[in-house]
């Protein structure tokens, strides 16, 4: 028996290929395309699908609104986000709200067919990753950071106490301090709240 999706997907072209992927594996049947995010709630009281997949980034509602919006329904279909947006934080709330996974649109169609049908006997899947450990030499240039000084980030990123930092790089204590001091110069952050924001963007 196939298993019954929705598609929520304002940009067509994609609609189209993604219902195309489904219904090509055999393993899926389309009961509906919906390309405007202000129609999806009302569409899927009318379908009780096993699948819901979701865009996130639509005119009007955005995948998010979208999702809290489905949570009310009266069955619990397992709800999927495919999407170019691959920003973590936005993808952390995805799953805070109870979906079952992320995709991005790049995903190979085998890889995501497979994917979905574990999501459906139950497994949840996000694929994203953070940013690894390796600024380039671009993020060094934007941000007036040197090497060093990224490195004394990831470890207050991690809690280390200045001194922590110090044995760790092989430094002094005053060393340390002066990289703080003007990390904090050229960054001039208006805030603690902005300093660890700025961390948990761009320092892992």
């Amino acid at each position: 028996m196939k298993l019954e999706c929705l598609i929520i997907d304002d940009h067509q072209l994609f609609n189209e290929g993604l219902a195309l992927i489904l219904k090509e594996s055999g393993k899926f049947l389309v009961l509906e395309q919906i390309y405007d995010s202000r129609q999806a709630y009302i569409k899927c009281t009318q379908n009780t699908a096993d699948l819901i997949l979701i865009d996130y980034n639509m005119p009007h509602l955005n995948g998010l609104e979208v999702v809290k919006q489905l949570r009310s329904l009266k069955y619990s279909p397992k709800i999927v986000i495919i999407s170019t947006y691959a920003d973590h934080r936005e993808i952390e709330q995805f799953e805070a709200l109870g979906a079952n996974g992320y995709f991005s649109k790049t995903t190979p169609p085998n890889l995501l067919v497979s994917r979905l049908l574990q999501i459906v006997k139950g497994e949840n899947y996000f694929d994203y990753h953070k940013k690894e450990n390796k600024p380039d030499s671009h993020f060094y240039n934007q941000n007036q950071l040197t090497k060093r000084e990224v490195d004394v980030l990831k470890f207050i990123k991690k809690e280390y106490t200045t001194e922590q930092i110090a044995t760790e790089m092989s430094l002094s204590y005053h060393t340390i301090e002066t990289h703080r001091k003007n990390i904090n110069q050229k960054m001039k952050f208006a805030s603690k709240r902005e300093f660890y924001d700025f961390l948990e963007n761009f320092i892992s």
